[in-house]
């Protein structure tokens, strides 16, 4: 937006509310000097249209309104946080199956579901470290429908491994070798949550998870 030949960045298009508030004032006042020192200057014989600054001061009005606007925004989306955050405080304590393709060892165990949308001829659970090395390979079961599986947190080795957060993956396949569609899950103790990017995050030890990421929750089942 430029206001008699001063540019300046639209308030409403980022950098929050707070700062196009502060940034809308300081160009208005701007604005009202060089409009003040433009009528002390002018040429008699030729005087500046009170339109052209009615214009101008309509455009600050609408910016001003549509800061006010997403002021408002700001706060709804605030109440629908805190909402959540109350709704994700009762999760505490509670076994919960998250989508995630991570899961947390934790004294030894964890566990994880995963379903299939057919009957596949080979299905393969690997376990990878923190830097993407495998840890373990297991075969899964090829039936159609839900499947759960519990690692005993050891290695390909039958060392057991230290407790960490870990990946996953669950790769199916059909007689053909294609690939057959899949779903996996985790499951962990709630430990805590809090916000993260203006939304609510499980903490399941050292794991965090998306509260939306949550389809299952049960109570007293041992998990990791």
């Amino acid at each position: 937006m430029e206001i008699n030949g001063v540019a300046f960045k639209d308030p409403v298009s980022g950098g929050g509310t707070k700062a196009a508030s502060a940034t809308l004032a300081n160009t208005f006042d701007t604005f009202l000097m060089l409009l003040t020192t433009q009528l002390q200057n002018q040429d008699p014989l030729d005087p500046m249209r009170s339109s052209e600054f009615t214009s101008q001061l309509v455009q600050f009005s609408g910016v001003e309104q549509a800061i006010n606007t997403n002021k408002k925004l700001d706060q709804l989306v605030q109440l629908q946080v805190s909402n959540q955050l109350n709704s994700a405080v009762a999760f505490i304590g509670k076994t919960v199956e998250v989508i995630s393709d991570l899961l947390l060892l934790k004294d030894g165990e964890a566990k994880i579901s995963y379903g299939l949308d057919r009957n596949a001829a080979n299905t393969i659970i690997s376990i990878t470290d923190q830097n993407g090395r495998v840890v373990r390979t297991v075969q899964g079961e090829t039936d159609a429908g839900r499947h759960e599986f519990e690692w005993d947190g050891r290695d390909s080795k039958g060392v057991l491994v230290a407790d960490d957060v870990y990946g996953f993956s669950v790769v199916a396949t059909d007689g053909d070798d294609d690939t057959i569609d899949t779903i996996a899950a985790s499951f962990g103790i709630v430990t805590g949550v809090e916000i993260v990017e203006n939304a609510p995050r499980l903490n399941i030890g050292e794991l965090g998870v998306p509260f939306d990421a949550v389809f299952a929750v049960r109570e007293n089942e041992p998990s990791s």
